[in-house]
C-alpha cells in the first residue's frame, strides 16, 4: 500500500504582522495597477503571502489580533483583490478575507453594509465575506 504525502501546514508557517503591514501599504495600489503593488511587495514577499493563503483560520488568528478594525478591512480588501489580480492566488472558501471578516464579526466590528457590498462587487469569489454557508 502506498500512502499519499500531504505536506503539514500545522506549525510549519507563521504569519507575521510585518508581512501584513506590507499588504496594508499597497492596498490602495491594488484597485488600480496591481502589477505596481506586486512589484512594491517584491517576489519573495508575494510568494510567502501566497503560501499563507493555504493556512487555516486558527493559524491566521494571532496575526489578525494585532490590527484595528479599519486595518483588518483594508487587509480583507487586499486579499480579495489579490485573489482576482495575482496569478496563482485563487483560494475560494479559504481566502484570508473570510477569516478577517469572521474576526470582525466576532468582535462586533463589521464595516457598514455598503462597504461590504462594494468589496463583494470587486470579486467573483462567492464565499466572500463570510465563507461557505455549510
Amino acid at each position: 500500500m502506498i500512502d499519499e504525502w500531504v505536506p503539514s501546514t500545522e506549525g510549519s508557517a507563521k504569519i507575521s504582522a510585518s508581512e501584513l503591514q506590507q499588504c496594508l501599504a499597497v492596498t490602495a495600489l491594488m484597485a488600480g495597477d496591481s502589477s505596481q503593488a506586486e512589484q512594491q511587495l517584491g517576489e519573495d514577499t508575494v510568494k510567502t503571502l501566497r503560501s499563507h493563503i493555504q493556512l487555516t483560520e486558527e493559524q491566521w488568528q494571532p496575526a489578525l489580533e494585532t490590527f484595528s478594525a479599519d486595518e483588518l478591512f483594508q487587509l480583507a480588501t487586499f486579499f480579495t483583490l489579490a485573489e482576482m489580480k495575482f496569478s496563482g492566488w485563487q483560494c475560494g472558501a479559504k481566502n484570508p478575507a473570510i477569516w478577517i471578516f469572521r474576526t470582525l464579526k466576532r468582535n462586533g466590528q463589521l464595516p457598514e453594509k455598503d462597504a461590504i457590498r462594494h468589496l463583494k462587487s470587486l470579486t467573483d469569489n462567492r464565499y466572500i465575506p463570510y465563507g461557505s454557508a455549510l
